[in-house]
This record gives structure tokens, sequence and C-alpha cells, in this order.
């Protein structure tokens, strides 16, 4: 479906995935070796096929996810029966901790608010990954996509941190607003691209809608950041 803004250019629509519940931490409140390669639980494959569900009526006519399997998996799901092949990219891959650091934590805090000091020049994510580098990663892959005019609705599927950078580019800031925004397990961002019809150029960028989980509309269900709940199982167990 071809949209088309009051003034005449381009508008497309993507929404912003993030995927759904995994568990990061084990029985033993320790967390994973590998976070990279755990699969989706039996909840988060529910809310990636109710997501897909109540979109039913999306014309989604390309697919993108990051290519941890967490993301593939709920793509897969959001999109079943489109006939779409989801593009695995690995531009968009979550932030990576230094694993020396992250074992070696002991103030859950530094866990649980580990995005805080995102847009801090050199910041980096426990250790690891520059705030600023994945940013320019990200973006650099996000505007190839957008360069190409052949679709017109696109589902894209990432990670809660990596969806931030998604919403402050569509915001047009630099990432203070970062540490302030919330990504539920399977929620969706609307984001929509006005773009020149002849130069392709972006005329304007529309945060449509955020952090929406279809199956916690009124945020009920948990009051805690993603994070937050990971820190607190460890804290449990310790």
């Amino acid at each position: 479906m071809l949209r088309t803004a009051f003034d005449g250019s381009h508008r497309r629509r993507i929404y912003v995935f993030r995927h759904g519940d995994v568990s990061y931490v084990d029985d033993n409140g320790v967390r994973v070796a590998d976070s990279t390669i755990v699969p989706l639980t039996t909840w988060g494959r529910e809310q990636a096929t109710l997501t897909g569900k109540a979109l039913a009526n999306i014309p989604f006519d390309r697919a993108v996810s990051s290519s941890f399997p967490r993301s593939v998996e709920t793509a897969e799901l959001i999109v079943e029966g489109r006939g779409l092949t989801i593009e695995k990219n690995d531009a968009f891959i979550e932030f990576q901790g230094d694993a020396t650091t992250r074992n070696a934590v002991t103030d859950l805090n530094d866990l649980a608010y580990s995005f805080r000091d995102a847009a801090k020049p050199g910041a980096r994510y426990v250790g690891g990954d520059v705030f600023a580098d994945i940013n320019t990663r990200v973006i650099t892959a996000f505007e190839k996509i957008l360069a190409d005019k052949n679709w017109e609705t696109l589902a894209l599927v990432a990670h809660g941190g990596i969806n931030r950078l998604f919403i402050c580019w569509a915001l047009g800031t630099d990432l203070t607003p970062f540490p302030t925004i919330d990504q539920n397990t399977c929620c969706f961002n609307v984001i929509d691209v006005d773009t020149h019809p002849q130069t392709g150029t972006v005329v304007r960028k529309l945060l449509r809608s955020m952090n929406t989980a279809v199956y916690d509309i009124p945020k009920e269900r948990n009051h805690m950041l993603s994070l937050e709940q990971i820190a607190t199982r460890m804290k449990k167990k310790s």
C-alpha cells in the first residue's frame, strides 16, 4: 500500500520489535555463559504468536531480524504464513559486554542500570561495546534498508538496547533519551519515515507508537525493566 504525506513525500512504515521472552539466568541464578544463543522461552513464543495474530492485517512486505536466534525465532512467529523470508542482519545484534567485566560485577545495580551512562562520550556497555560505536553500526545499516525503495511496510526484529537506538534516531536526538526508554519483551514501536519521491532523501521521521506489548497494553504485568529483572533473579539466588 503506497502512502503519501500531505506534502507529497513517500511515507513508509517500520514496525520495530523486541524479541520475545528469554532466560539469561539459569535456575541457580547464574547468568548463562553465552547469551547470544539463548532461545525463546515458552512464554516468549506465546508472546510472538499473540503479536503476530494482533497484527495479522498489517501488510508487511519485508522482514529483517538481528541474526541472534531469539530475534529470528520471534520474527518467524510474527510473520508466520505471510510467505516472507527473514533477512538476518548482524548489524542489529544486541550490545555485548566484556565477559571478564560482566563476571566481576559485584554491585547488581551496575547490571540493572547498565544503560544509564549511554550518552556519555566513550561509555561502554558492561566494559564491552561502546554505545556510540554500536549506534553508528546500527543506524548505518538501517539507513541502507531505507535507501531500498522496494518495500512499504517493514517488520524489523531486534533487541531492547538496539531498539532504543532506532527510537533516538526517530526523535532526531543523540543518545540522551536512551536510558529513559523501556522495551518490553516482544513489544513493538511504529516509526513512519517520509522520503522525497525522487531523491529518496529523508524528509521527516515520525514516532507513532512506542513499547506496545499486545499481551499487556496497560503495563500491569511487571513494573521492572528487563535488566532489573535479571539482576533480581541473580540477587534472589545469591
